[in-house]
């Protein structure tokens, strides 16, 4: 007699097999989701520092998002806007550039701001950045490492920069 098919002892195996293996990459994959939605900030900072350098080089003094020509993702260069993920607060009133996240990313929950500071020493040769977050070791640490790589100093900038017009 010929056999078709498959056992009731093998389905269930590979059904197990299956199981322990969407255990393992389900969390993964959220992990993965969370960082691809975050790296948005890295480049969006990284432009700003750039526009940044530059005017200040040129005109010896730092600039308003809109004097730099710098856009957030969301597309504006004064007040707020926000893109899915991120609200993006061009006011510098506290910080000279602000993100908040609009949404819960793995451990860092919504709500949570990454901002970045710079200060003019004696010329623009002595300009310092310092990027962080309020939230340094599950947001900054573990969701965007390359955030805090756009530092230029360890050491805290509490006040804005010289973003006079």
């Amino acid at each position: 007699m010929e056999k078709q098919g498959f056992s009731i002892i093998e389905l269930m195996v590979t059904v197990v097999i299956m199981g322990v293996l969407a255990a393992v990459a389900v969390p993964k994959l959220f992990g993965f989701m969370a960082k691809s939605k975050a790296s948005e900030l890295s480049v969006a900072a990284g432009t700003y520092i750039k526009m940044q350098d530059v005017y200040i080089h040129e005109h010896n003094k730092g600039g308003s998002w809109a004097s730099i020509g710098y856009k957030s993702p969301a597309g504006n260069t004064t007040g707020k806007a926000s893109t899915t993920n991120f609200e993006y607060d061009a006011a510098q009133t506290t910080y000279n550039w602000t993100a908040t996240s609009n949404v819960s990313l793995n451990d860092c929950a919504k709500g949570k701001k990454w901002f970045i500071n710079y200060s003019l020493g004696d010329s623009p040769h002595h300009l310092k950045y310092w990027a962080s977050s309020d939230e340094p070791t599950t947001c900054l640490a573990t969701l965007t490492p390359n955030f805090s790589k756009l530092s230029t100093t360890n050491t805290a900038i509490t006040e804005p920069g010289e973003t006079s017009l």
